[in-house]
């Protein structure tokens, strides 16, 4: 998607883009599936190979955690939205297993798996030894969207951070560019296992994308979650956590409360469950 300010905007301008991008993918994924010749397909919200799949008559399984689609707020993205919404349900109707990693209960073709959650290979001494970072202070992550989105999100929390004043703590920023060290602030760039730095952290600042939130609640680690404005999956995630985007602005006083304020971990068990599924389809 598009982003201006921490705001997602040309909505309809981002599903024809994704809609050339599917019509590509979608070839170069048959000629894929035509030399591999698999048993089973999955697509985690990459929607080409389960198409073919379907098309071909392949066991298959599509993992997506957002069944409803709801982005656009101006007449032209909404028509858009209209037949990309008739189409995804179809699709979502007609692929034998939809996995869905949160709770609820299953229905036909629906399996609710519960989160599923990375496991985490190193303690805090290894990641903070390995990065470089402090072993004297709290550690504040700041997590950037996988999407690469959140400039502006990331800037507005360094400067919450820097004027919040904790000198007990540094703010690593896992995602974006790499840059040296300014005060206490950390550009880590990206970070493969990003897991292992979010459950060692006395507190996560990140958009309110679930799989950090899911990692975060897991591992008993604390997380504020600003979402992107017109992004409802994330408005919704962040409401949950009894977050929204306004507390873009409080962001200097919810640091310090956040902070160290851990939780029992839930240690899902989404991905096992998600394993175990697949494994019944070879």
């Amino acid at each position: 998607p598009f982003e201006s300010r921490g705001k997602i905007v040309f909505s309809a301008l981002w599903y024809i883009k994704y809609w050339f991008g599917y019509r590509a993918s979608y070839s170069r994924m048959e000629e894929l599936i035509r030399k591999v010749e698999p048993e089973v397909v999955v697509g985690d919200e990459e929607f080409s190979g389960v198409s073919i799949a379907l098309k071909k008559g392949i066991e298959h399984a599509l993992v997506t955690d957002e069944l409803q689609l709801n982005f656009a707020k101006r007449f032209l993205a909404e028509m858009i939205e209209r037949r990309v919404r008739r189409w995804y349900t179809a699709l979502q109707k007609s692929v034998s297993h939809l996995i869905i990693p949160d709770f609820g209960e299953d229905s036909g073709n629906i399996h609710f798996v519960t989160p599923i959650v990375r496991e985490v290979t190193k303690d805090r001494a290894n990641v903070l030894a390995e990065l470089n970072l402090p072993s004297d202070k709290k550690m504040v992550v700041f997590s950037k969207s996988g999407t690469g989105l959140g400039r502006f999100l990331e800037e507005r929390a360094i400067d919450a951070f820097e004027r919040s004043g904790l000198r007990e703590c540094f703010l690593a920023v896992s995602g974006g560019a790499k840059a040296p060290r300014s005060g206490d602030v950390f550009r880590l760039g990206f970070i493969p296992d990003n897991q292992n730095i979010v459950a060692p952290a006395d507190l996560v600042i990140s958009s309110a994308g679930k799989s950090t939130i899911d990692e975060a609640q897991s591992y008993g680690t604390p997380i504020i979650a600003i979402p992107f404005k017109n992004h409802f999956e994330q408005e919704r995630n962040a409401r949950s956590l009894g977050f929204s985007s306004g507390d873009l602005d409080r962001l200097e006083t919810l640091i310090p409360e956040y902070v160290s304020r851990r939780s029992e971990p839930r240690r899902y068990a989404g991905a096992e469950r998600t394993a175990s599924l697949l494994s019944r389809l070879l």
